[in-house]
């Protein structure tokens, strides 16, 4: 190697890592007062439409279009200077992929319309976009260490045109939002959250929400746990209905390294669910990385240890990724299509709102599901 491609391969790995470095401490410690503190910008009270920009995101840095088992199938970076807009932690998309719908710690809805080129591919957002506060049960804009909602997931298989689910943290609790027939006007009615939860570490109790409307599962919610690992070191996750006394059912989900599972979405017959997980640490040598990963419904039961199988996962500097906490399904083309939400922290200065679209074979899929855990020899009822 000459001295010179050296030389610029030695500044390259510096850049690369001084960026990693920036990422990860802008992540791992945002620069964004908690929730309620002062300096924070008044809490919206109506619903405003809010015009954003949106340009196109790539993943890979060197031009890639496949990522493990998905396919790259569009992506954006989208801004506004509204105060509200950021901090999405939450993503639900409607059962044609033409609308999305996203909630923020910052207890704010975030509805736009969502523009596919003619092959496809995620080209762009309708400029005019709507930015409106979440509501408490009895109406009011949520306010405080209230409004941190982590994650939004549909009910049934209507997606954003059925009620919604939204699971906080720090007041932990899960609410269901009549969404489909009231949209923003729609106010908290609180569901039963297993107790574990409620008593997880505060601001770790509930990051991924999800629920089963067909399949072996149907009508249980899936909830995981985001800090803190069970005494077998595995992620803890639970599954239960509305209404049922006690703890729900207790299983766990193998960890990764240091990743944590910020998301969870299932498939529309319910035969399986995917996680989205998130890696940030302070170290260089475990930089800031995303992974998707797919299970089998039908393998959950108490105590089980659940292993999946990965599907994608990125890292920087090689890819060019965020905070991604937020994930939705829909179908298209005969393809499963996952959409990935960043949350910014409302840290702006270091990082970004990013929405990327992957898509996977609905052919494929079913091969990855035979392939994975056996089925239970139980049914859970």
């Amino acid at each position: 190697m000459s001295r010179e491609k050296h030389r610029k391969r030695r500044m390259w790995a510096r850049h690369a890592a001084l960026a990693a470095l920036a990422v990860v401490f802008a992540v791992a410690a945002p620069l964004s007062p908690p929730a309620g503190a002062a300096g924070q910008p008044p809490r919206l009270q109506q619903a405003i439409a809010l015009s954003v920009r949106a340009g196109p995101a790539t993943l890979s840095r060197i031009g890639g279009v496949r990522f493990g088992e998905l396919s790259w199938r569009g992506g954006l970076v989208v801004s506004a200077e509204h105060p509200s807009f950021g901090g999405f932690s939450g993503l639900a998309v409607s059962a044609d992929g033409a609308r999305l719908l996203a909630v923020s710690d910052r207890g704010v809805w975030w509805r736009a319309r969502l523009v596919h080129d003619e092959r496809g591919m995620l080209a762009g957002l309708a400029e005019q976009t709507t930015l409106a506060p979440m509501l408490s049960s009895k109406g009011r804009p949520l306010s405080g260490s209230w409004r941190d909602a982590e994650a939004l997931a549909p009910f049934d298989g209507r997606g954003v045109d059925g009620p919604l689910l939204v699971a906080f943290e720090r007041q932990a609790r899960l609410a269901l939002y009549d969404w489909g027939r009231q949209g923003a006007q729609a106010r908290a009615r609180y569901l039963f959250l297993p107790v574990a939860i409620r008593q997880a570490r505060e601001n770790g109790e509930i990051e991924a929400i999800a629920r089963f409307w067909s399949g072996p599962l149907a009508g249980h919610a899936l909830g995981v746990i985001e800090k803190g690992r069970a005494a077998n070191g595995q992620r803890r996750a639970f599954l239960w209905k509305d209404g049922q006394d006690g703890r729900g059912i207790s299983f766990f989900i193998e960890s990764r390294d240091d990743f944590r599972i910020t998301d969870a979405a299932v498939l529309a017959d319910g035969s399986g669910f995917i996680t989205l997980e998130r890696q940030f640490s302070r170290s260089l040598t475990n930089p800031p990385a995303f992974a998707l990963r797919l299970f089998r419904a039908d393998a959950v039961r108490p105590g089980v240890v659940l292993t999946g199988r990965v599907l994608m996962q990125a890292s920087w500097p090689l890819q060019a990724i965020d905070n991604m906490e937020g994930l939705a399904l829909y179908e298209r083309d005969g393809e499963l299509r996952l959409l990935v939400i960043s949350d910014d922290n409302f840290n702006r200065s270091l990082q970004s709102t990013l929405l990327f679209e992957f898509a996977l074979p609905k052919a494929r899929l079913r091969a990855l599901l035979e392939e994975m855990e056996p089925p239970a020899a139980k049914a859970i009822r």
